[in-house]
């Protein structure tokens, strides 16, 4: 019996100490190859450095809990006419406030998906999309694998609850940014993980059509789109973002991006070996 509390109490603490995905949220979305706990910390390392970079003088506050003030009592009032219900209430109330605060405060934080290979990071940056254009333009232009575990990555501007009254609203406040003003072409880009009521086609026919009304000149356009309205549902929520060169960063997959596209020194010197395999027509005279 003692050891069955011991575990209920441990189960319950573990869980009070974890974050969840939830409406209003920003940050990055990665998926990766089953090591997650490696993924999250090449995460805090990738986003740090960069962040430092672009960010140098940005000082991260660490919020202090709130702390519970001892109500005053007279003299006559003893320890045992307390009522430990109240007491109990403030101090689970100051802990969900302080957990609040220290999450809103975070730069970076990991929070749950409920997916497995899908690590979400909260931010309290303003524009993620500025820090992972920062991350994919390096790393396209240097060719310098940073992380082994991380696969692709997304910037994420928005998440809200996976229904379509919920996505078109949201997503209105982002189109207006990068489709009212000046036409492009775009794609959507849709994925969903453990959800079967959200439907992939009426979404993505609804998003289109409200790109669209927002500028007559915006057109469709799959294979080379200018912008990409990304749409990545997992279980009741949804994350939305808008990037660019989607396909020419090799769909935001950190390890092709890192890809020498060049060929190596081999295949140019098979080929070259192979040329000068392959007789000429004075030789083949001689020849023959």
């Amino acid at each position: 019996m003692g050891d069955s509390r011991k575990k209920k109490k441990f189960y319950f603490r573990k869980r009070r100490n974890k974050y969840f995905l939830e409406p209003g949220f920003r940050g990055f979305f990665c998926t990766c190859n089953f090591r997650e706990k490696d993924c999250v910390k090449e995460m805090y390392n990738l986003l740090n450095e960069y962040a430092g970079k672009l960010y140098p003088e940005e000082e991260v506050s660490t919020p202090r809990p709130a702390s519970v003030e001892p109500e005053e009592r007279s003299d006559s009032e003893s320890d045992y006419e307390t009522d430990i219900g109240d007491v109990l209430k403030q101090e689970v109330e100051t802990m969900r406030k302080g957990s609040q605060s220290s999450l809103r405060h975070k730069r970076f934080q990991v929070v749950e998906t409920g997916a497995s290979n899908c690590i979400f990071i909260k931010t309290n940056l303003p524009s993620p999309e500025e820090l992972t254009n920062a991350i994919i333009k390096d790393l396209s232009t240097t060719k310098v694998q940073k992380t082994r575990h991380v696969l692709r990555l997304l910037p994420i501007m928005a998440t809200c609850k996976a229904n379509l009254p919920d996505i078109m609203e949201c997503a209105g406040k982002l189109l207006d940014k990068y489709f009212l003003k000046e036409p492009s072409t775009f794609a959507v880009i849709f994925n969903k993980r453990f959800n079967s009521s959200a439907s992939r086609e009426l979404i993505i026919k609804e998003l289109a059509d409200l790109i669209v009304l927002k500028n007559g000149g915006n057109k469709a356009d799959l294979k080379n789109p200018g912008l990409c309205f990304i749409v990545e549902i997992i279980k009741g929520i949804c994350l939305l973002s808008v990037v660019d060169n989607y396909y020419l960063y090799k769909k935001y997959n950190l390890h092709e991006i890192c890809k020498d596209d060049t060929p190596n020194d081999s295949e140019e010197t098979k080929a070259k070996k192979f040329k000068s395999d392959v007789p000429t027509a004075a030789e083949h005279n001689e020849v023959g």
